[in-house]
């Protein structure tokens, strides 16, 4: 029973053909049921539904790398993800920001986005590149980050060696609705800027001053 739920909440999020008809589309329409019975883990505090799911044997290899005195190979498994569904009033969702690895899926809405969406721009500074586009309505952010990592794979008594460095893209895929996202702890952390800059103490960043 538990690996046939498995199998159908990997179908929920990695099946791109939605009747909204856009990636992560028919998250926007899942009732509460339907997200904890996919295992969504609501925060009252931060007003969203989190999901995360890590690869059991990654995790594994990492620890074992760490007791036998190598680096350990941080570089996530390609599985991985976590999702995040920010809400607002009404139980309205503000936004869905899903984190994955999987380069199959970035090529997928970079797909979608050039056939389907409306004023595309991309942008990169180093290592970070963002992808913004519309449809529908909706505002979509795709940002790709690369992390360099390095494995050491052999310790002698005086150096270490057999160390190979690799990277890995790390993907951000955010849905914005429109809707103003709401929570106590967004709530707080407002009172606290406001309190901070009625006293003077905003500091200024380049582009405040642009």
């Amino acid at each position: 029973m538990k690996k046939l739920l498995l199998l159908t909440f990997t179908c929920f999020i990695f099946n791109f053909v939605y009747s909204q008809d856009f990636p992560y589309g028919k998250i926007l329409h899942a009732s509460q049921e339907e997200l904890k019975a996919q295992k969504f883990k609501y925060d009252p505090n931060k007003n969203q539904w989190v999901l995360r799911k890590s690869n059991g044997l990654q995790a594994t290899v990492n620890i074992l790398s760490a007791i036998n005195g190598s680096s350990a190979d941080i570089k996530p498994d390609k599985n991985d993800y976590v999702v995040v569904i920010q809400m607002g009033e009404r139980d309205e969702i503000s936004e869905i920001n899903v984190l994955f690895y999987d380069d199959e899926i970035y090529h997928k809405i970079m797909t979608f986005a050039a056939d389907s969406g409306s004023d595309l721009l991309e942008t990169n500074s180093g290592k970070l590149t963002k992808c913004q586009f519309n449809y529908e309505g909706y505002s979509f952010l795709l940002q790709t980050n690369v992390f360099g990592i390095t494995a050491t794979t052999t310790r002698t008594s005086t150096a270490l060696t057999k160390t190979k460095d690799e990277s890995y893209n790390q993907y951000n895929f955010v849905i914005f609705t429109g809707v103003e996202a709401t929570s106590p702890f967004i709530t707080k952390e407002r009172a606290k800027q406001e309190k901070r800059d009625s006293k003077g103490r905003k500091k200024r960043s380049a582009a405040d001053l642009m």
